[in-house]
């Protein structure tokens, strides 16, 4: 049955499934709450004193309750809810099915809606007010709407990551980004977003190139890649037409490198790059440990103490070497 019941008459069920909450989907939730209303009902199940147990859908009791603590909204607030009579197994079980079965966005869609919103006139900075999210996170939505159509059908139906997509839209040009994508299509290797990004930002690379430096000509050829050379160019300045095959050979090599060295040094785990700087991204989660510089020896002083003489030394005969006549 369904029934209006005041917000101030719903309590937390105890057999509610969810524990754990996201700070930063909340804060969507209360957004989109405030800006839209309450766009689907709560289940509840009745229990003493007038009260109702809300089975599913306390994310959204408690953003319309930290809504009324904005007084933005009323404590007695009418709040559409579906009245349950089944046992308390049975409605743990509702509570289960609810929040287990639900499905996050595609980020095309969100794309797509976020676009259709900005050409009625809203401004990203509207959007993100509106939904409770960032500005960047609207505008990069923004970005994937001007992806290359083929890259977003292929975004839409699953084919590529958001990573993947994200990185073809490291630049407008969308023909630059379908041309990568047909390449990418077409090569037996799945390249990675760094790949991608940096075909759609170069269509080659030089002879001289670090990567192509560290794969090697031999191997590079070997594996298929081809090489474009005009009347004067040479091993270094020749054009590496498969970028992404190269990039796939060097981080291969990479990873090589990185179990050797983890070996030699006696490493958990070395992670490789092919960027020439460490992003943000790369390094994000890892944390920096105190380092404590290891006891000296009964060797060491003497050690020191030697050095300190051979230099005091050294000095000294320089000081006594006669001065050349200018």
């Amino acid at each position: 049955m369904i029934k209006s019941i005041p917000l101030n008459k719903l309590v937390q069920s105890p057999r509610n499934v969810r524990r754990h909450g996201d700070p930063a989907a909340d804060a969507q939730l209360k957004a989109s709450v405030a800006a839209h209303g309450l766009l689907q009902n709560l289940i509840v199940r009745p229990t003493t004193k007038g009260k109702f147990e809300v089975e599913a859908g306390e994310r959204r009791r408690r953003a319309m309750l930290a809504l009324a603590d904005d007084k933005v909204l009323p404590r007695d607030h009418e709040v559409m809810c579906l009245v349950l009579e089944d046992a308390a197994e049975e409605t743990a079980g509702t509570s289960l099915a609810e929040n287990f079965h639900r499905l996050a966005m595609n980020p095309a869609d969100e794309a797509q809606a976020f676009a259709g919103l900005v050409e009625t006139g809203a401004s990203a900075e509207e959007v993100a007010r509106r939904f409770g999210l960032t500005v960047r996170f609207v505008e990069g939505r923004l970005r994937l709407a001007n992806l290359a159509p083929v890259v977003f059908e292929a975004l839409a139906a699953g084919e590529i990551t958001l990573d993947l997509a994200k990185a073809f839209g490291a630049t407008s040009d969308q023909e630059i980004q379908a041309r990568v994508f047909e390449q990418i299509n077409a090569a037996y290797y799945a390249p990675n977003a760094d790949s991608v990004r940096r075909m759609v930002l170069s269509g080659t690379v030089r002879g001289s190139d670090p990567r192509a430096r560290l794969v090697g000509r031999d191997a590079y050829i070997a594996a298929g890649g081809r090489i474009e050379r005009e009347l004067f160019d040479d091993e270094h300045s020749e054009a590496w037409s498969d970028v992404a095959l190269l990039e796939t050979l060097a981080m291969a090599r990479m990873e090589e490198h990185a179990q050797s060295l983890a070996a030699e040094q006696g490493l958990a785990w070395v992670k490789p790059t092919l960027d020439p700087y460490t992003s943000h991204e790369f390094i994000e989660g890892l944390v920096r440990l105190p380092a404590q510089p290891a006891p000296l020896t009964e060797a060491d002083p003497a050690r020191r103490h030697h050095r300190v003489q051979l230099l005091m030394r050294s000095i000294e005969h320089q000081e006594e070497r006669p001065c050349p006549l200018r």
